[in-house]
């Protein structure tokens, strides 16, 4: 798929490749916001023994995310090399999402419960990474062209931010006590229910992305024929120093907008003083509505000076935000942050996509092979790893202020601990980010040099067929 080709992508078959985004974090961000939570008060897991679940959880993804990556790009079929994947995994995910929030009544000790979380979390991990790593090896290889990948990103991250804002609103308006602050039995049936809702949600957008929105494209689909050996493919990806600093921002970013979600239902009730769960919904929901309105705003820096500096300044933003969000007092303060928030957050999602598939289209012209699998499986892997430090630092402030059980109405410094999860701690992440986007290398003469590369392989592998 040349330059030229690439321009002839219908607008159908991008709306129905962004429909991916919906199912993708619909699942993500539905786990996210809710399993911490949902464990810790209302199944009632002690601090330590979560923190040792999710520690096991990301150290699995150290083997799981790279060998599906790997198998990726080696899978041979009618259909491709993602597409298989894609499939198999629509039905399993869409499963544990209700199985997620549904552990066994005959679970009485700690233990018990504890095994039943720790495999339902192996088991998301492997459905959703085979599909979301798919997914997003796709993006770089159907779209080639700059201002088409521009344009895709642009609906994408829209897509994204309304599928967010729909897994992050919907549990505040059906869970009427997302903390379970009364301890009602009631609770653990509505998070249930937004469970099968997000299962419903992922059956429905994933079907239109299957059917409307992805297409293998033959030439590069070959290359499963003469793919590396997996020593040599991880071999090679470490040794591409562009990517090698794109990981302080991506891993940065993603840690931030991880900790967000997984901490705000205990953040804004009790270091902000929101009990009521709406204001909680509506507080997200201006959040992402001011995201997904900053888009083409990022979607003309990235134009005019590309996703660098695209990066830069996101990062920059996201950073001071956070520090102000963390520091709330009441609603209306929150509010306000939350439009700053929004803004940022919106620069952090949008130039991900883009760096990452530069990084993937010199990799190409490196070697001649299109590794899209294993450049996503590599940073899922780190993002997975990275995820142990949240929660070790999660575990340590809930312990050493002696909130490792749970117990409503703690004191100031659980609530002091809060805000330094929500705010020093994620702006000094985003510092070293913002020093790795500063040296990330493809930008001016040497990404016209690649795109021109690109194009002449790309015909190339066509004339081959």
């Amino acid at each position: 798929m040349n330059e030229n080709e690439s321009g002839k992508i219908s607008l159908r078959t991008k709306l129905g490749f962004a429909c991916g985004e919906v199912g993708d974090n619909m699942a993500l961000n539905t786990f996210t916001f809710l399993i911490f939570t949902f464990y810790f008060t209302v199944v009632k897991i002690p601090a330590p023994l979560m923190t040792l679940g999710f520690i096991l959880w990301a150290l699995w993804n150290a083997f799981n995310d790279p060998l599906i990556g790997y198998l990726s790009d080696r899978t041979k079929s009618r259909w491709g090399r993602r597409i298989p994947w894609m499939l198999g995994a629509t039905i399993p995910l869409g499963v544990l999402m209700i199985l997620l929030f549904t552990p066994p009544t005959t679970f009485t000790q700690n233990q018990s419960v504890f095994i039943y979380f720790f495999v339902i979390l192996i088991l998301f991990d492997i459905s959703y990474t085979s599909f979301n790593l798919n997914y997003n090896a796709l993006f770089s290889e159907m779209f080639v062209d700059m201002r088409e990948r521009s344009s895709t990103g642009r609906i994408r991250i829209i897509f994204v931010l309304i599928a967010t804002m729909f897994a992050l609103v919907f549990p505040t308006l059906v869970i009427e006590d997302i903390t379970n602050i009364n301890d009602d039995p009631i609770t653990i049936t509505q998070y249930q229910i937004s469970g099968i809702v997000a299962a419903i949600v992922i059956f429905v957008f994933y079907f239109l992305i299957l059917k409307f929105g992805v297409k293998d494209p033959k030439h590069l689909s070959k290359d499963a024929e003469s793919a590396m050996s997996f020593t040599n493919t991880l071999k090679f990806t470490f040794k591409h120093k562009s990517f090698l600093l794109f990981l302080f921002p991506a891993l940065g970013t993603w840690l931030v907008i991880n900790i967000l979600p997984t901490l705000s239902p205990l953040f804004f009730t009790y270091a902000v003083g929101i009990t009521d769960t709406e204001l909680i919904g509506i507080l997200l929901m201006v959040m992402f509505l001011v995201s997904a309105a900053s888009t083409p705003l990022w979607e003309w820096i990235r134009n005019k000076k590309g996703a660098r500096m695209c990066g830069l300044i996101g990062i920059v933003l996201f950073l001071v935000s956070v520090l102000l969000f963390a520091y709330s007092t009441d609603f209306g303060i929150a509010m306000v942050f939350m439009v700053i928030l929004g803004v940022g957050l919106g620069g952090g999602l949008y130039f991900y996509d883009q760096c990452i598939a530069e990084i993937i289209d010199e990799d190409e012209i490196t070697y001649g092979v299109r590794r899209s699998g294993i450049y996503y499986a590599v940073l899922n892997f780190f993002i997975r790893l990275s995820m142990i430090l949240n929660f070790v630092i999660i575990g340590l402030v809930f312990t050493s202020t002696d909130w490792m059980n749970y117990t409503p109405n703690p004191g100031v410094d659980v609530i002091l601990g809060l805000r330094i999860l929500m705010g020093i701690y994620p702006a000094t992440v985003l510092a070293i980010s913002l020093i790795g986007m500063y040296l990330y290398p493809i930008k001016g003469e040497r990404l016209k040099e690649n795109r021109r590369k690109l194009t002449e392989l790309h015909d190339n592998k066509k004339s081959s067929i």
